[in-house]
């Protein structure tokens, strides 16, 4: 079951307009080593372009973005149970890694919370360094299976082969997943789905950001995904490869390499306490 527990470590957030020199470096390091960052403050599309633009090399021309290469995710009332658009409808996005299809998916996704809807609507976040150790100490053939070269297919007609789990050099690790009609397995891969779903869900964390809130993922090592909401949510997206002063190696260590917790939890613990204070405030 999805969880708000957080055992946090970094608390940090980071505004658009101090995402440079030192600073932008720090943040890279927080990314680095816990695949989440923290963004606040953000008062609409220009600051969401600003801190895009501050963190990433270039921005991705998604399929769906305007010309800004923002995306406006929101229930567009004609998407639902389109496979591959579930995103723009109103119901449940299943956990997934962005543009898996693609041969080389983009490093870093940034969501910005500009409306949150009424009733659910919580971003779920998963990180693939805890789901590898908790396969590496309980179902260690699953990383064999899903770390084939062929383990899974993922697209239409112009789609790719990948592994679900990736081996880099110096024991580092790159995720790619996606849970929809648009992902085929193979018998291998297939056989071990139970154990890594299992593992997922184990390691699921919510979190509802509230407007001027957003988070940037490593897209490499992050699952996302979103709760069934009501109301008019409004999310902007912005998909990128991550600049050079970031410094971000490939992919994410091996979870044997270290021991330190993410911050995944502390990320969802403050936006729990900043739900409560509006709550409170409201009444």
């Amino acid at each position: 079951m999805p969880s708000s527990d957080t055992n946090g470590t970094s608390g940090e957030e980071f505004t658009a307009g101090v995402l440079h020199g030192a600073v932008r470096e720090h943040a890279g390091a927080v990314l680095s080593e816990h695949g989440v960052l923290r963004l606040a403050r953000l008062g609409g599309r220009d600051d969401v372009l600003i801190a895009a633009g501050r963190l990433m090399s270039s921005l991705w021309k998604h399929r769906d973005a305007d010309p800004d290469s923002l995306t406006v995710i929101r229930d567009t009332g004609r998407h639902d149970g389109r496979p591959g658009f579930a995103g723009l409808g109103r119901g449940t996005l299943p956990l997934h890694t962005e543009c898996a299809q693609h041969p080389d998916p983009p490093r870093l996704l940034l969501l910005a919370c500009a409306r949150a809807g009424d009733t659910g609507g919580e971003s779920l976040l998963v990180d693939g360094q805890a789901v590898l150790a908790e396969l590496a100490a309980h179902h260690p053939a699953a990383i064999e299976a899903l770390s084939a070269e062929r383990a899974a297919y993922f697209g239409g007609s112009g789609g790719h082969f990948a592994p679900v789990l990736q081996q880099l050099p110096a024991s580092r690790w790159r995720l790619r997943l996606r849970q929809d009609g648009l992902a085929r397995f193979s018998p291998e891969a297939d056989a071990h789905l139970p154990a890594l779903r299992k593992a997922i869900d184990r390691n699921t964390r919510r979190l509802r950001l509230a407007p001027g809130q957003g988070v940037v993922l490593d897209n490499h090592r992050l699952l996302h995904g979103r709760t069934a909401f009501s109301g008019e949510r409004l999310i902007l997206r912005a998909l990128g490869d991550p600049h050079s002063a970031l410094g971000l190696g490939p992919g994410f260590p091996a979870p044997w390499s270290t021991a330190r917790p993410t911050a995944l939890h502390e990320v969802t613990r403050r936006a729990g306490d900043l739900d409560e204070q509006l709550l409170t405030a409201r009444s």
